[in-house]
């Protein structure tokens, strides 16, 4: 069952706050995602490495769009306010 409205707008904000973050602590945003993307379609070990402060960061968007109880449309939307599209 997919979360509710306001739980998934609370995730809708927290995603909008974690991209901020990641833009401010990185100047390679473009690994930073690559990082977040391999983490989210394969595992740790195809992902590129990062600095300890952004890999931290990276755990929490993982753990955030990785949220198993969200309809497909919820997902992408969360991809699509993270990444940019």
């Amino acid at each position: 069952m997919p979360v509710n409205d306001e739980q998934f707008q609370s995730l809708l904000e927290q995603v909008r706050d974690l991209h901020q973050l990641a833009d401010e602590i990185s100047r390679e945003k473009v690994r930073f995602d690559a990082h977040v993307r391999a983490r989210l379609i394969w595992d740790d070990r195809k992902a590129p490495p990062l600095p300890r402060d952004q890999r931290d960061l990276a755990d929490v968007v993982v753990d955030v769009l990785s949220k198993p109880r969200l309809s497909s449309s919820q997902s992408r939307q969360l991809y699509r306010v993270f990444f940019g599209r």
